[in-house]
Order: C-alpha cells, then structure tokens, then sequence
C-alpha cells in the first residue's frame, strides 16, 4: 500500500483557509491528507487485529485484499480509501479491538464488499448544474457508521423522495453559484455524500457535519433554497475545518476549562468553540453576501452572526488554549468577519459575473484572445463574489480557446538591504544577516505574489494554471496557451526578450487595464531591453538549489524603471490605438501589447 506522505500548507493557503476561502486547490491538499490518514488507520487496524490474533481477529481477508488493489488499480483503490463512513469504521474498530471486544460481523462483512467495490449502498445519486457548475452528491439513505452524525436518520428513500432533494439541492446550488461563487469550487470538490436526516421533534431543520466523515455532511430537507444553501455552507466548513486540523493542530491537548459561546447556553471546549466560531463566519459570509437581495432579514441574520463570530474570535484568542499557528488563523477569521458587507464607493449595486462579462465584450474582449489583465478589484466597486467572479467572467468572454495571464512578481525575494525599495520598508542592517539566512526560496508553485492586488493570486491558484520560473518577476497564466508563455523564463531575465512579454508579444497579445493606470502596464518594460545603453544592477533572491536546499542566486540586468510609463501610455492612447470603457465601476482599457511596446520603444530610444 503508498504510504502516508508529510505535508506542507503554505501559509497563504492557511490564512485563505481561514477566511473561509482556499478553492479548490486547498480541498486537494486537504483530501490528499485525509488520505494518508486513512493508510494509517488501515495499518494501525491490521496491526492491532493480528495483535490479538494472528489470524487477522476477522481482518485477514480484508486487508491483503486492500493492498493488492492498490497495485492493481489505484483508482479504485482510492475510491475505497475516501469512502466518506470508512474513516469512522476504522476508528470504532481499534476502539473495539483495544477493549478486547470482537469486531462486529457486519462492519466486516461491510468492509470486504467495499473492497470488493460493492458496499451493498445503492446510494441514489442527484445533481444540480448551475451556470456551468455542478454539483454532484449521493443521498447516503443507508449503510453502517452514519449514526456519527449525532441526529435521527431518515430514509432509505422513495424514487418521489429523491426527487424532491434533488430539486431542492438544485435551487440551493443556483443560489451558490449565483451569489456566493468563492464557495462553489471547493464544495464541488469536496462534498460527495449528503445523509438525508429527519426533522427535530419540533420540525425545525437539523444538520451535521462528523469529525470523522470526510466529503459527506447530514441535513434535513428544507424547501427553502437560501436556508438550504447556507446549510451547505456551515457544514462544508465544518468538514474543511476538521481535514486541516487532521494535517494542522491549532490548540492544545484537552483542557477541563469550558468557554462561553454565544449561539448556545453551555460552555465548549476550546476545540469546539474553534469549529462553531469558523462555522459560524461561514454565516456571517452568506448573510453578508445576501445584503443584496436578503432585506431586513438579511441584515439581521448578518449583525447577529457578525456579533457572535466576532465575540467567539476574542474569547480564543484570549484562552491560552491556541498554538501559534492557531492564533494567526483565528486573528484571521476575526479580520475576515470584520471585513465591511460592502465595498465602499461606486454604485453600490454588486456586479454579477454576467453583468461584468457584458462589458468586458463592450470594451472589445473577444474569444480566443491572449490577455494580460492588471487590475484593481477596489477600482471595480462591489462584485459578487469577489476576485474569483471577475476571473469567471475574464473566462467566460475568452472562452476555452482563450489564455488569461497574469504578473506574478516576487519582488520581496531579496536581500534585506534592499528591502526598502522592493517591500516597501527598511530594516536596520543588524538584521540583515539572520533574514539572509531564514528567507525562504521561491516556489514557482506555491510562493504567492507581491504588491500587484488579488487577481493575480486567484489566477495562480486556480487548477491547471502555470507559472514561470524567475524567482523575482514570474507570470502565472490559465488557458491553452499557458505552458507556450510560462515555459523558458530565463533566470537573468526579469522583463526582456527571454521572459513571457517576449512570447505574449509573439502571440498578439492584448493587454487589460481594469481600473488601473500605465504606470502598472507591465508590457512596457520589454520596450527598455529594446533602448542600448540601459545602466544593469546586480540583483540577489533565494532559489531552490535542486536537492532540498536553498541557496542564493546572484545575477545582473537591466534597471527598470516604470516612471515614464504613464506619459507613454497616454502618448499611445493619443494615436486611437487604445479601446476605452467601464467595467464595472473601473474606467478601461484595452490595447495590443506589440504595437504599444513598438511605440515605447521609439519614445523611449528617443530620449536615451
């Protein structure tokens, strides 16, 4: 069987996380970790069963039939490995085991019809498309271990039944995908089961999400499609939350100290009011994102939830009971259920991403093309959904023949005694030697960027974006021409001839200033390797050395320079050459990156 890998979580994807946000890159290394998990659980089982019995006490069939599939077909094998209940049924049977109890006949006979690829589940399965996202769940209406979920199971289910729930998870997901899209990716990623459960005794709607049932969360049936949708919300967060502290721990060991929570009369836990509050901004989130259309309701659902999380935020922070790693995520999810419901300035009214995607295609945008965007998101004005609504629409209006890039630029990888022009602050030269010696290396993978807003990053971390490998002045692109523009970014090269401009420019390439001036128009720096004579600098970062280890990289080029941008921007503009509009709240502009550099070049040849 593969073993059990370590596991590094960036800390950008870490503080995403705690903003509720990761996408589904996050949901990869997250089940890529439960999975791991899982061998463990297996070996430590079979382990503790041949322990108690050289047979195997009931498990020897089982899992020499495990590993051979995982040879044989590791697909399969992992489809068994990631059954949502199997993490459960391990967990009771070492319980059992330890206490020097049999296994149960039927978790056994469970587990090799699982194996077998027949769990005798015949789980119906219901979907819900929305705009191009789908979401696609099986109604866990029988089977062992669901009983972790804490409430009163309802089903199996009629054919009219199942009907009904995926009506109802259908109008649910319209409302995710229309008004709260950060969400969308990532429980489509990670939501596979959802267990049908019974009203309370009261007929209020219950739901639960177990510590140990990766991918699955339990609900009653709600015909109310935002409630239902908000139900998906809390206990999708649930489910992520319990995966990253399986690879993460974010408090300490048990404590008899209880902490008040504010949505309930009895004190938690430090861990369960960590999982209550994180749950609880995920509906602070949904309300506040539900301003828009939700009316008095909205709002007060939103000031209550914001009050609640906010409080529950400050009760951990204050407990003791955080490790370092948890103080920074919860002073994250406290900044994040503080961020205001509405940007400020513009129109108010939040762009969707077809209203964006209209003006995008008024501006000139069209099919096919290869785009290099720079943008300001607080430029736009409110946008449902944020940076990753206004990526939706750059792809929607390129479409799958299209190519998004974007400026990845990794300035602050450098040597502290330079860090006054390339991070914005200085450090006394008493420091240089040890942040010399702690800076880490540049990942083209998972080293974020700096100083150029969030819309570079939520290109970067979308599935099947590349990345170019300069340590300091990497671009990141998404589309069919990505691996063409990424590939050979020479390591001396910031900005020329040997880096992606010179392949956008090869490629016609247009360049999208969305709310953004000149001054940021990146394609002008081909234009100054063009001009003879530029002066050179040394230049230092930290890289990878090949074998684990990280080393410095010292090299020499041009010295940029974007001061006389602005001037040629608008010496360009004033040719007819540059398409403008409004996108959003943002005044736009679109022009084609040969031509523009073409023009700099002899502007700036001019007044060398």
């Amino acid at each position: 069987m593969p073993g059990a890998g370590r596991y590094f979580i960036p800390p950008h994807t870490v503080a995403a996380l705690a903003r509720a946000r990761g996408g589904a890159q996050a949901v990869t290394l997250l089940r890529s970790g439960q999975l791991s998990k899982r061998k463990l659980l297996v070996r430590a089982l079979h382990q503790a069963a041949v322990r108690r019995d050289p047979a195997g006490a009931g498990l020897d069939a089982v899992y020499p039939r495990l590993l051979d599939l995982s040879h044989r077909d590791p697909e399969a094998w992992r489809a068994v490995m990631l059954h949502p209940y199997l993490d459960e049924g391990l967990a009771r049977a070492l319980v059992v085991l330890e206490r020097g109890e049999e296994i149960e006949a039927e978790w056994l006979a469970w587990w090799e019809r699982l194996v077998a690829g027949s769990p005798g589940e015949d789980w119906p399965v219901v979907r819900a498309e929305c705009d191009g996202q789908v979401l696609q769940l099986r109604l866990a209406d029988s089977g062992p271990f669901r009983d972790a979920h804490g409430h009163t199971l309802d089903g199996p289910l009629t054919g009219e039944r199942t009907r009904h729930w995926e009506k109802a998870l259908s109008a649910a997901w319209e409302v995710l995908v229309q008004r709260h899209p950060w969400h969308v990716r990532a429980m489509a990623a990670c939501l596979t089961t959802l267990v049908p459960l019974r009203p309370g005794s009261d007929g209020a709607a219950v739901s639960s999400a177990a510590r140990r049932g990766y991918g699955a969360v339990a609900a009653s049936l709600q015909d109310d499609p935002s409630l239902l949708a908000l139900t998906l919300v809390h206990e999708f967060l649930h489910v992520q939350l319990g995966a990253l502290l399986d690879l993460l721990p974010l408090h300490g060991p048990p404590t008899g100290v209880r902490h008040h929570a504010p949505w309930r009369p009895d004190p938690r836990p430090a861990g369960a009011l960590l999982q209550g509050a994180y749950a609880h901004l995920g509906v602070t989130d949904f309300w506040r994102a539900e301003l828009t259309v939700g009316g008095k309701r909205a709002r007060r659902e939103y000031t209550t939830w914001r009050g609640h999380t906010d409080d529950a935020a400050g009760t951990l922070l204050a407990s003791g009971e955080l490790l370092p790693a948890g103080v920074r995520f919860v002073t994250e999810m406290r900044d994040a259920v503080r961020r205001p419901p509405v940007a400020s300035g513009g129109s108010g009214t939040p762009r969707t991403k077809g209203a964006l995607a209209a003006e995008l295609r008024a501006l000139g945008l069209r099919a096919g093309d290869t785009v290099l965007v720079h943008a300001s998101l607080r430029a736009l004005g409110p946008v449902t959904g944020g940076a990753e609504t206004v990526v939706d629409a750059l792809r929607d209006v390129l479409g799958p023949a299209g190519t998004l890039v974007a400026y990845t630029q990794t300035p602050d990888n450098s040597d502290p005694a330079r860090w006054h022009l390339t991070r914005g602050y200085a450090v006394p030269e008493e420091h240089w030697a040890g942040l010399r010696a702690r800076l880490p290396a540049f990942n083209p993978s998972c080293t974020p960027s700096f100083g150029v807003g969030v819309l570079p990053e939520t290109v970067r971390i979308r599935p099947g974006a590349l990345r170019s490998a300069h340590p300091q002045s990497s671009f990141t692109a998404l589309g069919p021409r990505a691996r063409y523009v990424t590939e050979e970014h020479a390591p001396d090269c910031h900005l020329g001839q040997r880096s992606p401009l010179a392949r956008l420019e090869r490629l016609g390439a247009r360049v999208l200033l969305l709310g953004v001036g000149y001054d940021v128009c990146t394609a002008f720096h081909l234009a100054e390797y063009r001009v003879p004579g530029r002066p050179r600098l040394p230049y230092a970062c930290v890289v990878a050395d090949g074998q684990g280890r990280r080393a410095w990289y010292h090299y020499s080029d041009i010295l940029l320079d974007a001061s006389p941008f602005a001037e040629l921007g608008r010496a360009y503009e004033a040719t007819g050459a540059v398409a403008q509009g409004r996108v959003g709240d943002a005044e736009c502009r679109l022009l084609d990156l040969a031509p523009a550099v073409a023009h700099a070049t002899e502007r700036l040849s001019a007044h060398a």
